[in-house]
């Protein structure tokens, strides 16, 4: 079955548990950088991330007998945790969910609210990872990993179907990387519908586990995560999708905490949407290092999720 076909399929699958995200134009961007700037906004999807795409997909594709009637577990930076907690919900089924002790709070009150049990282990995600995976080799467990898993990938895909179904004549797609779920379902399928689509990845610096391999021509682990994007917070990529960026993904972006920080900002005051920290790195890359090179593109930047928490301050004089 070629990969087209195959997400198609998962995305009738997932179509009544989700919610088909808006492509909005930004004048903002396209004005600024002569392309044709669109912003896939995954922050208003339902959970307000993109993982629910694969977490559903998961659940209901799956053979009976490995989830019917167990607790799904799995670990995350809290995005991924939300999205298990509501498949969960859809199966009728229970969920326990790791997250590091640095997880933020609007994360952790989330998953509560959906019915997730939390369990805070570690500081890193991989810490909590093998927390949960220990919990998954229990006969009424079954454990669903973020990324590594071809069934989450093809979920997230469907990022890549609805952008070529909404906008016509793509030249570049732009998403970050974590774990490299996302992206490597967005180039599959990008390159498999249209090959001379440019598709390019961004980490932050300290969380740059997949740009560290692919320079190496191995799998890297970091000595810790030293970035503000915790949901970019994976020490170390897997075998499947670093082959996958590999072979895929045109480009990775390096971009620093503070430039992520300021473009947060940039998105709030100019388009209204409020993004986390994984969102923004891409529009400061994309600002960076692809608009320089490329001049009436059309050039979409998926924004992963909108899950962050409001840290506001507010001066008031006497």
């Amino acid at each position: 079955m070629s990969y087209d076909l195959k997400i198609k399929q998962a995305y009738q699958i997932i179509k009544p548990y989700i919610r088909e995200t808006p492509l909005l134009y930004s004048d903002f961007l396209s004005q600024a950088t002569g392309n044709d700037v669109y912003l896939k906004c995954e922050n208003l999807q339902i959970t307000h991330a993109f993982k629910i795409r694969g977490a559903i997909h998961k659940v209901l594709s799956a053979p009976e007998g490995e989830i019917k009637n167990k607790t799904l577990v799995t670990a995350s930076g809290g995005n991924h945790g939300l999205a298990v907690a509501r498949a969960a919900l859809v199966l009728g089924a229970k969920s326990l969910i790791f997250l590091p002790k640095t997880t933020p709070g609007v994360k952790i009150e989330a998953i509560r609210r959906m019915g997730g049990r939390v369990e805070l282990f570690g500081n890193v995600w991989d810490e909590s990872n093998e927390q949960a995976m220990i919990w998954g080799q229990r006969d009424d467990f079954c454990y669903i990993h973020p990324f590594d898993d071809e069934s989450i990938i093809q979920g997230q895909a469907t990022v890549a179907f609805e952008i070529l179904r909404q906008l016509n004549n793509v030249d570049i797609i732009m998403a970050s990387v974590g774990g490299g779920g996302l992206i490597s379902g967005i180039a599959q399928y990008a390159k498999a519908k249209h090959s001379e689509i440019k598709v390019f990845g961004v980490e932050t610096r300290g969380a740059d586990s997949m740009s560290q391999s692919i320079q190496a021509d191995r799998l890297v682990t970091l000595p810790c995560i030293a970035s503000k994007a915790e949901s970019l917070g994976a020490k170390r990529v897997t075998e499947r999708t670093f082959q996958i960026v590999r072979k895929y993904v045109d480009t990775l972006f390096m971009v620093a905490d503070e430039e992520a920080v300021q473009d947060q900002m940039t998105i709030l005051l100019e388009e209204k949407l409020w993004v986390e920290l994984a969102s923004s790195c891409v529009v400061s890359a994309y600002q960076k290092f692809a608009a320089p090179h490329f001049k009436n593109k059309k050039v979409v930047i998926v924004l992963c999720g909108g899950n962050a928490p409001l840290n506001f301050k507010h001066n008031h004089e006497e």
